[in-house]
């Protein structure tokens, strides 16, 4: 066998938050080849599989997994260029993405600046931000399946739509998305990028470990006002807290476990859910074994 498989790996290094346990099993696949060993593997010995890029948007249990993770972040992480056309491997940084297509004078990302996800996860996902998402500038979806098949599917075949695609439905692993972009002014487009970091600086919490949004803007609602009108604000569980900047973000104040966060985040839907009658959905990715709030 050619791709080393490594055993009780620590996770938390490597996802946002910075919590979580250990994978039983860990490999980092450098190609599709590398990828159907893995899946063969874990298939072999009836090992579920998890596929991680960046950890952005999810939280393993403090348990950690007890499969088989596949990681992207560092040796699939290739973006190949033909004219207008990328082609960007799953564990390809999507904000890498973005700065590549401004530099080469291509619009239609530039407010996807500053994202931390790769483009397997945002692609899964359908990323977005700032009246832009992926799914406006994806010309198809190169997935296979658990026993190696390839699929590529077109735009509409892959079922976009807020923060929400097919593949959540589907047991595949995306390894590549094709975008297309449209020319557009360079300098422009540059001073936007400059914007949209700027106002990410200033209005999110990048100092503290987080993930992002943790919960989807409800229709007609943000979430972010929603918790501040609860008073949650700086409420705290553990080393979880809600952000004093940005109340749609849950950060790691120090100290916080996986089970800090998830329990964190329930008792917002539970508050929210009381003061307005909204039931918040957590756009973080919860994955292993958690403890029911409340207890």
């Amino acid at each position: 066998m050619s791709l080393a498989i490594r055993e009780n790996v620590p996770l938390a290094p490597l996802i946002s938050f910075k919590v979580g346990g250990a994978a039983r099993w860990f490999a980092e696949p450098a190609n599709a080849a590398d990828f159907a060993e893995a899946m063969a593997w874990a298939k072999e010995r009836g090992v579920e599989t998890f596929i991680l890029g960046k950890g952005t948007n999810l939280v393993f249990s403090d348990q950690g997994f007890p499969g088989l993770v596949v990681y992207t972040g560092r040796a699939f992480t290739h973006i190949a260029w033909d004219r207008n056309r990328a082609t960007a491997q799953a564990g390809a940084l999507l904000h890498t993405l973005v700065t590549q297509s401004v530099n080469k004078g291509m619009a239609g990302i530039q407010h996807l600046a500053g994202i931390p996800g790769t483009m397997g996860g945002g692609t899964y996902i359908n990323a977005g931000a700032f009246g832009q998402e992926l799914k406006e500038v994806i010309v198809s979806v190169v997935s296979t399946t658990r026993d190696g098949r390839l699929i590529t599917r077109s735009n509409a075949e892959c079922g976009f739509a807020y923060r929400h695609s097919h593949f959540f439905a589907l047991d595949e692993i995306i390894l590549e998305t094709i975008v297309e972009l449209i020319p557009g002014d360079k300098v422009a487009m540059q001073a936007e990028m400059r914007e949209t970091l700027r106002k990410r600086k200033e209005k999110q919490p990048l100092h503290l470990p987080n993930a992002g949004s943790m919960f989807k803007r409800p229709p007609g609602q943000f979430a972010g006002v929603l918790i501040e009108q609860a008073g949650l604000k700086g409420f705290r569980m553990g080393g979880a807290m809600i952000s004093e900047k940005h109340a749609n973000f849950t950060v790691n104040a120090g100290g916080a476990t996986a089970q800090d966060i998830h329990d964190l985040s329930s008792e917002v839907i539970r508050r929210v859910k009381d003061q307005c009658g909204t039931t918040l959905e957590r756009e973080v990715i919860f994955i292993g074994a958690f403890l029911p709030w409340p207890r």
